[in-house]
């Protein structure tokens, strides 16, 4: 027999399963301020293309004339390689390097078809060597890979930095895939430090 004050265990069992349901209603009020989404964020601010493609304290690097040779797709857009240096990896940050020699390339995209050109899906390989390895992609200073869209009948750079030492250098090849209905186009010759 229960002692007087004392509730029974299914009177227990109703008050915690009414005040579990008017604990969840209660949740539930519709705050119609927050049921409304407010405006996008803004988009990010654009860097500068000639602060995107540098690199502080590197040396131009010269190179036979066919890396520098552009490849133009029929639908008139084209890629170059418009820029290559080379700097050696002072930093000391973690990831860092030091003492390697970072090679820098810069690409420039035209488009000359009547169509946006999408530059998101922008992958860069670098070999060298005769065995053709592959050079390890790294950072260096604020330079930024293609990003974004490109215009008709405008232009856009970009610089992508590789771990190729200049031991490397007498067979360099760069392969640059930008979407699924273009061929990668390939760069290929040697670098003169």
């Amino acid at each position: 027999m229960p002692r007087a004050g004392m509730r029974r265990p299914t009177q227990f069992v109703v008050t915690a399963a009414a005040l579990a349901l008017a604990v969840s209603v209660t949740g539930c009020g519709g705050d119609d301020k927050a049921d409304k989404p407010g405006p996008p964020p803004p988009p990010p601010s654009a860097q500068p293309e000639t602060q995107s493609t540098s690199a502080p304290g590197s040396t131009a690097v010269d190179s036979t004339t066919s890396l520098r040779k552009p490849v133009t797709y029929n639908d008139k857009i084209s890629v170059k390689i418009s820029d290559i240096r080379h700097v050696t990896n002072k930093a000391k940050g973690p990831g860092e390097l030091t003492g390697n020699t970072i090679t820098i390339f810069t690409l420039r995209f035209t488009n000359g078809s009547g169509q946006p050109l999408d530059l998101n899906k922008v992958r860069v390989v670098a070999r060298y060597g005769a065995g053709k390895k592959q050079a390890s992609p790294t950072s260096y200073a604020d330079i930024n890979d293609f990003y974004g869209t490109v215009a008709a009948g405008q232009s856009k750079s970009a610089s992508y930095a590789f771990d190729l030492p200049a031991e490397g250098y007498k067979a360099v090849s760069l392969g640059v895939k930008f979407s699924d209905t273009h061929k990668t186009a390939l760069f290929v010759g040697s670098l003169k430090p």
